[in-house]
């Protein structure tokens, strides 16, 4: 195959390996951002950019999903902390409600989603899916020893004890000593 033949077949190749990269990226930020179609369109676009530029790094091709995940996460915390840093330096001087005060609300919001997200994932995949049934989708200790094969008390017992090991994270200490 001629030198031209190769170059356009790669080229080719790359373009179908990033358009269909593209929707898997834009599914991972909207769990993230829920602002608005162009907001998530522009990280969207990002991200691809970080994937093109650091693609080398990925040494494993099998853990693609997971390199991804790290990425577009990063990409949106950064994102965040300027928009936040933007809302701050445009509201100095203003009085305490103005227009900006709902959307730094909700940006808060998607930040300790991200951060508990983060946290969860130092439980066992059992206790998560525990905490997720029994908060998430509010179903009672009977329900959810039913559905795990366990008995209630073992179920009460593993939920009491994942629940302490979140509040013994970290960033959920320095989270909740900040609160006040």
């Amino acid at each position: 195959m001629p030198y031209a033949e190769r170059c356009f077949a790669t080229e080719y190749a790359e373009q179908q390996f990033f358009a269909s990269l593209r929707p898997r990226i834009e599914r991972m930020v909207r769990r993230y951002v829920h602002t608005g179609d162009d907001d998530v369109e522009d990280l969207t676009q990002e991200c691809l950019i970080r994937v093109y530029n650091s693609l080398e790094q990925l040494r494993d091709s099998d853990k693609l999903d997971p390199w991804l995940q790290v990425l577009v996460r990063n990409t949106v915390f950064t994102w965040l902390r300027e928009r936040r840093r933007e809302l701050e330096m445009c509201s100095l001087g203003l009085e305490a409600d103005t227009e900006s005060e709902p959307y730094a609300s909700h940006e808060d919001e998607t930040l300790l989603y991200m951060v508990l997200q983060e946290v969860l994932q130092t439980l066992s995949e059992e206790d998560r899916q525990m905490i997720e049934m029994r908060y998430g989708d509010g179903m009672r200790y009977h329900e959810i020893a039913q559905v795990m094969q366990l008995n209630e008390e073992a179920v009460r017992k593993r939920i009491n004890r994942a629940l302490a090991k979140l509040r013994a994270h970290p960033i959920v200490r320095a989270i909740t000593e900040e609160a006040g």
